[in-house]
């Protein structure tokens, strides 16, 4: 990364270099050169849905303040390369694939994997340049999602985190009206489903909406252990791997008779900014679902999958409910009513938070920690000292209400 580049914004918007710190730690920041954007690049993210890019294909991505364009190659491999031609600037993701390369519908350059030039044809000669590049990124595929790396040097090991063999893996990709570290607190925050999530809807089954948890959390070698029980019940442990996936055993499937569907759902959720104030939620799922059962369940998806496309986004139901236009129980029917929950309380602190103006609590136990981690790391990232080394053994978070 360019030492130019490499900017940290204060609390009135300024610009400082990274080694300034801040009054109030940039929790929300994601671009490229603020110390958020520098911690985020430093692992693997799912950039894109595997179904979403046939062969041949190329796409325009927004990720962490960044503009590139994904391409497959005719063999079948993803590609990240720079959004814009090296030559007249025009968008590379409206040019054709030829084989593992990607033309431009301009003037015809052509660009490999890595983005360096391989072709210009009207030029002399046409042949590649080796001064000309648009810069490229690592990517892989694992279970149905597209990752890349964005950051320095070579990138980790890949996948970032792992599955059991077996089962039925799904994926959702959803798009959040709000910064993400606001919906990463929120996977901190298991108090609010007491009341976010008791309106008739995404949990009413569960007994934990009846009672508020007690709460504690503490730093593993992954990130965060987020531990909650209620009375009666065993605890229950979700996993926060860090910077932005959390690891957490999801209640089973419901038929439309309310009959369970298979098991416990092993879920990761991964948090990726597009910009400082939206985010794409990518939930990875692996259920083990009885051969009797099978039939029942991809009923269910389907009926699921046909209810999403003709329904409204999450971000126009919550802005309509915040305005005032609409309330949450004119959307009990809509397929994605527990994301619509969340996103209204958290758009509802504002795209980006203004966390001096909050008051925390004791319930707020996870948040702090949460908090105090991210301080460290962002800190170490400001001052250009090295931060820790996270790593995740796969063990599985404990369920159970």
């Amino acid at each position: 990364m360019q030492a130019e580049s490499r900017q940290l914004r204060d609390d009135s918007g300024t610009s400082k270099p990274i080694g300034h710190k801040s009054r109030l730690m940039d929790f929300a920041s994601a671009g490229p050169g603020t110390p958020g954007g520098e911690f985020l690049r430093r692992f693997w993210q799912p950039v894109y849905a595997s179904r979403d890019l046939p062969i041949g294909t190329a796409k325009p991505i927004h990720i962490m303040g960044e503009r590139f364009t994904l391409y497959r190659g005719e063999a079948g491999s993803p590609y990240i390369v720079g959004y814009r031609c090296a030559h007249r600037c025009t968008q590379m993701s409206t040019g054709w694939v030829r084989g593992e390369e990607i033309q431009c519908f301009y003037h015809g350059w052509k660009y490999n994997g890595t983005g360096a030039c391989t072709e210009r044809p009207a030029e002399n000669p046409p042949g590649p340049h080796k001064d000309i590049s648009i810069g490229g990124h690592p990517a892989r595929e694992y279970h149905g999602l597209i990752y890349g790396y964005f950051g320095p040097g070579d990138p980790p090991a890949f996948p970032p985190y792992p599955f059991s063999d077996g089962g039925i893996i799904e994926n959702l990709v959803t798009e959040f009206p709000c910064n993400w570290f606001q919906t990463y607190e929120n996977f901190a925050d298991e108090v609010h489903l007491a009341f976010v999530h008791s309106g008739g809807g995404s949990h009413d089954d569960l007994k934990r909406t009846l009672e508020l948890p007690k709460l504690s959390a503490q730093e593993t070698d992954y990130g965060m252990s987020r531990i909650t029980s209620i009375s009666g019940g065993p605890e229950r442990a979700a996993h926060l791997i860090f910077p932005n996936t959390m690891r957490i055993f999801l209640p089973p499937q419901r038929a439309p008779n309310g009959k369970e569907i298979g098991g416990w759902r092993d879920s990761y959720l991964t948090l990726v900014p597009t910009d400082d104030e939206n985010h794409i939620l990518f939930s990875t799922r692996q259920v083990h679902v009885p051969a009797n059962q099978l039939d029942d369940y991809w009923a269910t998806r389907e009926r699921i999958r046909q209810f999403v496309k003709s329904a409204p986004s999450i971000r126009e139901v919550a802005e309509a409910v915040l305005a005032g236009k609409k309330t949450l129980t004119d959307y009990k029917d809509h397929p994605r009513f527990v994301f619509i929950e969340d996103a209204i309380a958290q758009l509802g602190q504002g795209a980006i938070a203004d966390r001096s103006q909050e008051r925390l609590g004791a319930s707020d136990v996870c948040i702090a920690i949460l908090r105090r981690l991210f301080t460290r790391e962002l800190t170490a990232i400001m001052e250009n000292k090295p931060v820790k080394a996270w790593s995740y053994d796969g063990r599985p978070p404990q369920r159970g209400f």
